[in-house]
């Protein structure tokens, strides 16, 4: 008899258990959002679409330029600084964004760096400094820059 009603209380003791483990996972966890630019098939002007990161588990600089500069190993941005509610960066060799990436392959880059960095809250402008090309130039842009585009 003491065995059976041990055995009753251990096996509600795992049951509670594991019961609060799934309530945990269930717990819903921010999502982080991030922008993606493209082109709309029908109309070829800027298309702006905001996406569930799966990387990026903060809005932060450190994780937005990471986030970037990995996506696209021919243009790697650097952190300069921040001030106010501008977000300073440098791009060394920009060779690849001002001459071979086309006309509308800088201008979807640039709209994308821009729309993830002001996704941070606080943040309204992005500076570049790079070595202006046929492409593209270096500048203070927001996200009015890209919405005619």
């Amino acid at each position: 008899m003491r065995l059976s009603i041990y055995s009753s209380v251990l096996l509600l003791f795992i049951v509670s258990c594991s019961n609060n483990k799934s309530e945990e996972a269930e717990t819903p966890v921010a999502e982080i959002y991030l922008w993606e630019a493209g082109l709309n098939d029908s109309t070829g002007l800027l298309q702006m679409k905001k996406i569930i990161s799966p990387v990026v588990d903060s809005l932060s600089v450190a994780s937005v330029t990471g986030y970037i500069n990995g996506d696209d190993s021919n243009i790697q941005l650097e952190y300069v600084k921040t001030s106010g509610d501008t977000v300073f960066l440098k791009i060394l060799d920009a060779e690849y964004l001002t001459q071979r990436m086309g006309s509308s392959g800088p201008t979807m880059y640039l709209a994308g760096v821009v729309y993830n960095f002001t996704e941070i809250p606080g943040i309204k402008y992005v500076n570049f400094d790079f070595e202006e090309g046929d492409h593209a130039q270096p500048g203070t842009y927001s996200r009015e820059n890209f919405s005619n585009n």
